[in-house]
């Protein structure tokens, strides 16, 4: 079998992960005794973009510990792309199966040349340090002169935070995320800005910048169902977050801005201003639902992505409707589309059942708990029912190989197994009864 490029992809994260892991095992990087399994689900957490832990990094890593957590997080923000992206140029050509890379880490298909790369990263990753440095002075603002903290614990705090958010990863150094802050305005707003705006994904602001700049006339399709999918699961999870959990200590105030918080941090980032365990069961099924959903593709989440999402709620509702062709927005969707999008949602959908199940059986912690820890595992969200910790080393592994599924994208892993050259030979058409 030929050389593909989600191989390239996924050796990436695990030469990261292995790297990661001796970062955090070496005797300064921890302020006690972290074990083996604790250390690797903490770098695939981490270069994942998750932020589903199993210790305290706030207590169980020191300031370097701290500072190798927050570099792998960058990393995996930024992605393998930016990585193949540098070695690309450095090699000063693009051939066929370079640009694939780059096609499947971006999501994007019209990479050709050197030239188009060049200008493409970097406005990557100004875009990336333009955020997270606004971020960073907004949170430094407000923990130096709102918290009074020291300038120094201000400036790594805000830092840490600005860049969590905006790689959607939700590693906190508070050892109860934001749930001190559900009041604040502050947090409430410029965490969850910085949370949306890395979920968009690149490919939305490198489409709304070119239109800005009048390189063209209207928004590509991508960037169209990414704003439409998006506002609709913020809006829609808020009101029911708000209207099936009760909250009954909080006042009015707390209680929207907590419905509003969890809307957006449950599709990737994982922070959180309520204890997601003292939620009524429909408001962890919510959250279950956004977490599986997820970011946009191209972004520095995980999930089966808001346009998969989008691709198969249009394509039930054109077949009801009694038309052939999926078509939004005045354009038609091609078939391949359609089909990769349901064999995701299958492959997604099976691998989180399967995991949950075992998980259920080895652990013995209610399927609730199990189902929300897998699917925040995959969704590389890092919000958890307080199991994750206790659970056996047999469950952290298999959370470990979700987390990496869902940042590398459920078909990577598949079409590494079973990806062949495609057969020309084409048979006879026959129906069959479904339904």
């Amino acid at each position: 079998m030929k050389s593909h490029p989600y191989k390239v992809i996924f050796l990436f994260f695990v030469i990261f992960i292995i790297f990661g892991t001796i970062l955090l095992s070496l005797s300064f990087s921890t302020t006690k005794t972290v074990s083996l399994i604790d250390r690797i689900f903490t770098a695939t957490s981490a270069l994942c973009v998750t932020g589903l832990t199993t210790v305290d990094i706030s207590l169980s890593y020191t300031f370097l510990g701290q500072f190798f957590i927050l570099f792998m997080i960058q990393c995996g923000g930024l992605g393998y792309m930016v990585l193949g992206s540098i070695m690309i140029i450095l090699f000063g050509r693009i051939n066929l199966f370079q640009k694939r890379i780059i096609g499947e880490s971006l999501n994007i298909t019209d990479v050709k040349t050197v030239k188009e790369v060049i200008p493409l990263m970097k406005n990557i990753i100004i875009f990336t340090f333009l955020f997270e440095i606004f971020g960073m002075l907004i949170l430094f603002l407000k923990f130096c002169l709102g918290q009074g903290f020291s300038f120094s614990k201000s400036l790594w705090y805000s830092i840490f935070h600005s860049i969590s958010a905006f790689c959607n990863a939700g590693f906190s150094l508070f050892s109860n995320s934001f749930e001190n802050y559900h009041g604040d305005l502050v947090i409430n707003i410029i965490i969850p800005l910085l949370i949306i705006s890395g979920g968009l994904g690149f490919i939305v602001w490198i489409d709304i910048f070119q239109r800005l700049r009048g390189k063209k006339e209207s928004f590509l399709l991508h960037t169209k169902i990414v704003f439409l999918m998006t506002s609709i699961l913020l809006i829609l999870g808020s009101l029911l977050i708000f209207l099936v959990n009760k909250f009954e200590s909080l006042p009015l105030k707390s209680k929207i801005l907590v419905s509003w918080f969890q809307s957006v941090t449950s599709r990737t980032a994982g922070f959180d201003t309520f204890p997601i365990n003292q939620m009524s069961i429909l408001g962890v099924l919510t959250i279950i639902c956004l977490m599986f959903i997820g970011a946009s593709p191209g972004g520095t989440g995980g999930g089966i992505k808001t346009t998969t999402f989008f691709v198969i709620l249009a394509s039930v509702y054109n077949y009801l409707m009694g038309q052939k062709d999926v078509s939004v927005f005045k354009r038609r969707i091609s078939i391949n589309i359609v089909l990769k999008s349901f064999s995701i949602f299958f492959v997604c959908l099976s691998w989180v059942i399967l995991v949950s199940s075992i998980i259920h059986i080895s652990s013995g912690f209610s399927y609730k708990e199990c189902l929300f820890e897998t699917v925040s595992a995959f969704g590389t969200v890092g919000l958890s029912l307080g199991i994750t910790p206790y659970l056996d080393n047999f469950s952290k592994i298999l959370l470990i190989i979700t987390m990496l599924l869902g940042r590398v994208g459920s078909l990577t892993l598949v079409s590494i197994l079973f990806t062949k050259e495609p057969k020309e030979i084409k048979y006879l058409e026959e129906s069959i009864a479904v339904g």
